[in-house]
C-alpha cells in the first residue's frame, strides 16, 4: 500500500485523497502530506476509525479552541480538572479550581489563567507565570515550563 502510492504522480494522488476524503484537496498540499493523509484514511477505513472516548476528546479539545484560539499555546490542556491552583498576593490567599471548561475563581468561570491574575493583581500577567506553572526568564524575556 505504502509503497504503491510512492510511485503515483501528484495528480494520481490528489485523484485518490479526493475519492478517500470526499472532497478536492488544497491545493497547496504538498505530495509527503496527500501520502500520510491517505494512509490514515486508509487505516481509519481498515480499522473502524478512532475509539469513542478518542473521538470525543478529539470534539472536546475542538470546542476549547474554537472558543479560545490560545487555548494550546496556554496549555490549558496539561492541567486536569478538580486541580486546584492557590496563588498568595498581598497576604490574601486566591484558590482557582481547574474546570472542563477551564478555570472558577470566586464562582465565575474564566477562560484564561491571565484574566484571573489580571482580576487580582489589577494589571496585565501571564496567568501561567504567575501561578508559578511557568517561570519568566528575565534574561531572555521567554517562559519556561515550571
Amino acid at each position: 500500500m505504502h509503497d504503491n502510492l510512492l510511485n503515483l504522480s501528484l495528480p494520481e494522488l490528489r485523484q485518490i485523497w479526493a475519492a478517500a476524503w470526499g472532497t478536492e484537496p488544497h491545493a497547496k498540499i504538498g505530495r509527503t502530506m496527500l501520502i500520510k493523509s491517505i494512509q490514515y484514511k486508509r487505516r481509519e477505513q481498515a480499522t473502524g476509525g478512532l475509539q469513542r472516548e478518542l473521538q470525543q476528546r478529539l470534539k472536546t479539545l475542538v470546542a476549547a479552541y474554537k472558543r479560545n484560539p490560545r487555548y494550546f499555546d496556554e496549555g490549558l490542556h496539561g492541567l486536569k480538572p478538580g486541580t486546584r491552583l492557590v496563588k498568595t498576593w498581598k497576604e490574601k490567599r486566591h484558590t482557582v479550581l481547574v474546570v472542563k471548561n477551564g478555570f472558577e475563581y470566586e464562582d465565575r468561570i474564566y477562560t484564561s489563567l491571565s484574566e484571573i491574575a489580571a482580576t487580582i493583581t489589577g494589571s496585565r500577567w501571564n496567568g501561567w507565570v504567575f501561578f508559578g506553572l511557568k517561570k519568566h526568564n528575565r534574561k531572555t524575556g521567554s517562559e519556561v515550563q515550571a
